[in-house]
């Protein structure tokens, strides 16, 4: 799950006896259409950048996807997707979302 205050969620999670664990991902917002998601996973696979899971949803504009990538090299797929005019949401774009 993606939180606005990670640190108390872990806090009142592990309160409540469950086992949970922080992991960094990535955001990415693309056109919402078919062959939109086509792109950022062309680009991750030529690098040899390994999904471990994503998933996506719709933000407030029904233009734009927000995907959602868990990967094994998190600041090489950062700076590969950046530098591929990838437009990555940081923390306070999904806190507005």
């Amino acid at each position: 799950m993606i939180v606005n205050d990670p640190e108390q969620a872990l806090t009142v999670l592990r309160q409540e006896g469950l086992t949970v664990r922080e992991t960094q991902v990535l955001a990415v917002e693309m056109p919402d259409q078919p062959s939109g998601l086509a792109g950022v996973l062309q680009e991750l696979d030529d690098k040899g950048i390994n999904i471990e899971y994503m998933y996506a949803f719709v933000g407030k504009s029904a233009e734009q996807a927000i995907v959602v990538f868990r990967v094994e090299e998190v600041d090489r797929a950062i700076q590969l997707l950046r530098d591929s005019d990838v437009h990555l949401l940081g923390e306070r774009d999904l806190d507005q979302l």
